[in-house]
């Protein structure tokens, strides 16, 4: 029987998207194959604490602040520097809460907050900082000067993870190179609704899910639309699945309106089985700009459906130009167009293109083979400690 080691995981924030479902699968496996008691530190309630209940993961909820922030003057960074310092009130009654569980590893979720840095050194144990996303693409800045984010980040973990070789290189000159491992996200084979068949039926109906932002860049897919309608091309439709940016949604919304496109684009809104969509589309479209990893992409790959990606982030790191999918230049909609038209004209690829996608993440990007590399660096840390 392995010792149970007790794990710290916390979380930047309370809903179930990409960066928090990686972590709760991942939690929920390291704790049935490896003994890991998993504790978790939210600082709001929401969604994920469902899926907590579910699972019969303790989880504690207390308020704390991130350490990033969208840049918008003098007033803000002055209002930033001082949640720093309600942060370091707020890290007392954290610690009080938590002592008593006798963590081994601290394991933060986000680059975005630094409570796990302050609460791995009161109880004396490593630190893991799981990094899965860039600040550029969220338009965040650090909220500490940058020699003083440079001087955390040297001593602010004993490991960092990073979800791509995109993400490193992004973070090169602030992470200390011999501290950080990248170990790409994965994830379960054993769904029983993946069972991909992509059968074409006159109209190419293509999936763009996530959240409704100008990160996310719905836009290139709005005009790809567009394009094609103003060309006389009418068979294929578009599916925006996601929460939104409200103020970025507006600007969709009036783009579909003006270009008369309202018949071929369906606004899903968030959804709680995203899969019972995949399963009636054709293809899978990532147009995200500066995207960290994209566990969408290999969410539709393992659907079965070939990938169209922008040359952008990580997407070049997941899609192969040919084979599981095609790449097309970010912002560049006349080159999205011509990728959209090889799909109609050749509707036979769906499919071929779609098994050789499944069996690419089958063989690549499992939760098990995800899971057994963060143990090991968990297990080294604590034992080697």
């Amino acid at each position: 029987m392995r010792k149970k080691y007790s794990i710290l995981f916390i979380t930047h924030y309370p809903r179930m998207y990409g960066a928090n479902q990686s972590m709760c699968q991942l939690l929920v496996e390291l704790r049935r194959k490896y003994n890991i008691r998993p504790v978790v530190l939210l600082s709001q309630r929401g969604e994920i604490c469902d899926f907590l209940d579910q699972n019969n993961i303790k989880y504690y909820v207390s308020h704390f602040y991130w350490w990033v922030n969208a840049d918008k003057g003098v007033f803000q960074k002055l209002l930033n520097y001082r949640k720093q310092i309600r942060n370091l009130s707020r890290f007392s009654k954290i610690n009080k809460l938590i002592e008593k569980e006798e963590i081994d590893l601290v394991y933060s979720n986000s680059v975005t907050i630094n409570m796990g840095f302050l609460l791995s050194r009161q109880f004396d144990c490593p630190h893991i900082w799981h990094i899965r996303e860039t600040l550029q693409a969220y338009n965040f800045q650090y909220s500490l000067p940058d020699f003083f984010v440079k001087k955390i980040f040297d001593k602010g973990a004993d490991k960092y993870i990073v979800i791509s070789d995109f993400l490193s290189k992004s973070y090169s000159g602030f992470l200390p190179e011999n501290k950080v491992a990248r170990i790409y996200n994965g994830l379960s084979l054993q769904d029983p609704e993946i069972n991909p068949r992509n059968e074409f039926k006159g109209i190419l109906e293509v999936a763009v899910v996530g959240i409704i932002t100008e990160q996310k860049n719905q836009m290139d897919a709005l005009k790809a639309i567009a394009g094609l309608k103003a060309e006389g091309i009418t068979n294929i439709r578009l599916h925006l699945v996601g929460g939104n940016n409200k103020e970025y949604l507006r600007v969709v919304e009036h783009y579909i309106s003006a270009n008369h496109i309202q018949d071929d684009v369906i606004i899903h809104g968030h959804q709680s089985n995203v899969q019972s969509i995949l399963a009636d589309m054709n293809i899978g479209l990532v147009c995200a700009r500066d995207e960290a990893f994209g566990r969408v992409t290999i969410e539709y790959m393992l659907r079965g459906l070939p990938v169209i990606a922008s040359k952008s982030g990580a997407n070049e790191e997941l899609v192969i130009d040919g084979q599981n999918g095609l790449l097309y230049t970010l912002n560049d909609v006349d080159e999205l167009i011509e990728k959209l038209k090889f799909f109609l004209d050749n509707p036979q690829r769906l499919k071929k293109m779609g098994v050789w996608a499944k069996e690419y993440v089958e063989r690549n990007f499992s939760l098990e083979q995800n899971a057994d590399s963060i143990y090991e660096v968990i297990k080294d840390l604590i034992e080697n400690r």
